[in-house]
């Protein structure tokens, strides 16, 4: 395509595009909004790169369908150009051709400029005039891509329709014959041989009046609900994507005789000769020090900007800061690989064909005193290599000189607790209706960066405010006056705390039969796993792995008299169900109650038959309220067993150590 990349040109379309579907006859009854004629999506993975023909024919059945008539294109000039084919009003019978009259405007707007994301898209628009319901629409246009830091990969995912309507519909994929490609579809689309025609080998399939798809299979992983989809690429393997790649990450983690990053290794160097505190002051340094931004401009897509020039400039999105860590590192004697990741988490991509569009994330994998460590530079406040956050990651793709393949990556469950919640109660004053309420926040991970930056950015008052509204959502039952957080840098947490009054519902009278449900003390049961019968049985159930919560209370109650004592039920837990470890202490002395539980999710997938296990196993599950109660005392009754308190006033609930899992569950293997 030889039209200028910043502008809508007109043309006809290439010698490889077939004419559209024949169109089937249209419904008896029209109840939709609009209707497709045809939509023919064909695709040329040739000499230019990918480009996508796109045509469709509408008809406007209903005024919420007149939307059809904002035609939006979209490109990246950088690797790629529109030109349009066709666009032709249809009034009863009589065609308005509109092609060489339609003058688009052409807009940069960067779709996700709030994130931090410059991808240097333009937008073309065009409102097509006088439409009205009745009237069709018909379309074709051609856009160009063609990657300049892969220009010889083809390789993509189209879907076909994802829901039931009326219409024909199809998906080409073609490519200069002799050309080696690989193709695979999902199982609901019947593939057969390629046909060779007009120098080129196509897949072709049509549906014609498409059923809506089966409906996701309900929890099970995002792999199995795959529909209509179909995957191709002319890349060998894997291997063959992370050789291409590494040969731009080498070069761009080369530093200038005269980088002022040598300077900052030989700070780093100078402060501590332990590895790991080398590697985490390096991992600061790129995250507090270069602020995130995605550059997808002039061919940056996957092209890393160079680790000085990103210092220089203060600012990378993830390729730039990868670089940098992997340069300094290197300074430091520590050796780090640029590692593909999917940000999102994702389903193990065994299955998939290789393909860069499966990735949107690189990270630094590095092996640092004997560990493998993947170190993430976009994030912010990470404290200690020991205290990172867990990743999702189901997958990685080292990017090597030799080439390396598709690498599993271990997922250890949460080593300490994500979000941790201390309430302290005083009911020392008797059994009023409102309470003295002491409460601490721990949270960790991905929702720690979100909360610390958003309150970092904002005024003092504007933070308290904030801060008052999320104890309000958190823990509704009681009102906060006094607020503060920090930020935790050894134990890489952000602490909230609140003090004010909450309500305390008691209940029972006056003879000494009070009784209170203790805050944070009771199992939720799970869910039971249950899928409709049409659905397959056999499949796996998808966790909410890596979750891992665990809440602490103490109640300070009124003091005991001659007459009465404190009693509780709070039965020691410890059991793995469904891939979730549930453990609880709890102990009484004197007037003091103090209980401690969590929930750990282990794992990120459990088996159909684990599913049926925990089904089976619910009617035991002890899903009791916790409660202290006054007890009667009198001669010869028999002693409150007394048990250790599980922690006490000085335990410290920021620490790797804190008492929130037994000893067995605590031990998990390092990430």
């Amino acid at each position: 395509m030889a039209a200028p990349a910043d502008t809508v040109m007109v043309g006809k379309p290439g010698s490889w595009v077939m004419p559209p579907p024949a169109v089937p006859p249209a419904p008896p009854e029209e109840a939709t909004a609009m209707r497709f004629a045809y939509l023919d999506n064909q695709i040329l993975a040739g000499p230019a790169g990918l480009e996508t023909y796109s045509a469709w024919r509408i008809k406007v059945l209903r005024p919420e369908g007149l939307a059809v008539g904002n035609i939006v294109l979209s490109w990246r000039p950088d690797s790629g150009a529109v030109r349009l084919h066709g666009l032709r009003l249809i009034r009863s019978g009589s065609v308005t051709d509109l092609t060489q009259s339609a003058r688009f405007t052409v807009l940069r707007r960067e779709d996700n400029l709030e994130q931090a994301a410059l991808d240097g898209k333009l937008t073309a628009v065009f409102q097509v005039p006088g439409l009205q319901v009745g009237d069709e629409l018909e379309f074709a246009a051609t856009i160009g891509v063609k990657d300049p830091t892969l220009p010889d990969v083809r390789a993509a995912l189209p879907l076909l329709p994802q829901a039931g309507m009326p219409g024909a519909f199809r998906l080409r994929v073609a490519w200069p014959t002799g050309t080696p490609m690989r193709w695979q579809s999902t199982p609901d689309l019947a593939l057969g041989a390629p046909v060779s025609a007009n120098g080129v080998d196509a897949l072709t399939v049509e549906m014609r009046d498409p059923a809506a798809p089966p409906p996701p299979v309900t929890g099970a992983p995002l792999r199995y609900s795959l529909r209509r989809m179909v995957e191709f690429t002319n890349l060998k393997d894997w291997a063959d994507l992370s050789r291409r790649l590494a040969p731009l990450y080498a070069k761009a983690a080369q530093l200038r005789p005269d980088s002022p990053l040598r300077a900052e290794a030989a700070r780093i160097a100078a402060a501590t000769p332990d590895p790991e505190r080398r590697a985490s002051m390096a991992l600061r340094l790129v995250e507090d020090k270069v602020r995130y931004v995605y550059v997808g401009l002039d061919g940056a897509n996957m092209t890393p900007a160079s680790a000085d020039e990103t210092w220089q400039r203060r600012f990378g999105d993830c390729k730039g800061k990868t670089v940098l860590l992997i340069a300094l590192l290197r300074e430091l004697g520590i050796a780090g690989t640029p590692l593909l990741v999917n940000a999102k988490g994702g389903d193990p991509l065994a299955d998939r064909l290789p393909d860069p569009a499966l990735f949107d994330h690189v990270v630094v994998r590095a092996m640092i005193a004997g560990k493998p460590r993947l170190l993430d530079g976009t994030r912010l406040g990470d404290g200690e290599l020991a205290t990172l956050a867990p990743n999702e990651w189901r997958n990685g793709l080292p990017l090597t000189e030799a080439g390396d393949g598709l690498l599993t990556l271990p997922q250890p469950p949460a080593p300490w607790p994500l979000l941790l919640t201390v309430l302290d109660v005083d009911l020392t004053a008797g059994f009023g209706d409102r309470a003295p309420v002491k409460a601490t926040r721990v949270v960790r991970g991905n929702e720690a960066m979100a909360i610390g930056g958003a309150l970092r950015s904002m005024p003092l008052d504007q933070a308290e405010q904030a801060l008052k509204r999320y104890w309000n959502e958190a823990e509704g039952w009681f009102e906060p006056t006094r607020v503060t957080w920090h930020a935790d840098e050894a134990s890489g947490a952000v602490v909230l705390t609140a003090a004010g009054e909450g309500d305390v519902e008691w209940e029972g009278g006056d003879r000494n039969d009070h009784k209170l449900a203790i805050w944070g003390a009771g199992f939720v049961p799970p869910a039971k796993f249950r899928r409709p019968r049409e659905q397959d049985q056999t499949l796996p159930w998808q966790t909410d792995f890596p979750a891992y919560s665990c809440w602490i209370t103490t109640l300070r109650l009124p003091p005991q008299t001659p007459t009465w004592h404190w009693e509780f039920n709070a039965e020691p837990v410890d059991r793995t169900l469904g891939g979730v470890a549930y453990w609880r202490r709890a102990a009484l002395q004197g007037n003091v109650m103090r209980t401690v539980m969590s929930r750990r999710t282990l794992v990120p997938e459990i088996s159909a038959q684990d599913a049926e296990a925990v089904n089976k196993a619910l009617p035991d599950f002890d899903n009791a309220i916790s409660h202290v109660r006054q007890a009667p005392t009198f001669k010869g009754a028999a002693n409150w067993p007394a048990r250790p308190l599980p922690f006490t006033d000085a335990t410290d609930w920021t620490s790797p150590q804190a008492p929130c899992a037994s000893a067995v569950a605590s031990a998990s293997p390092a990430p």
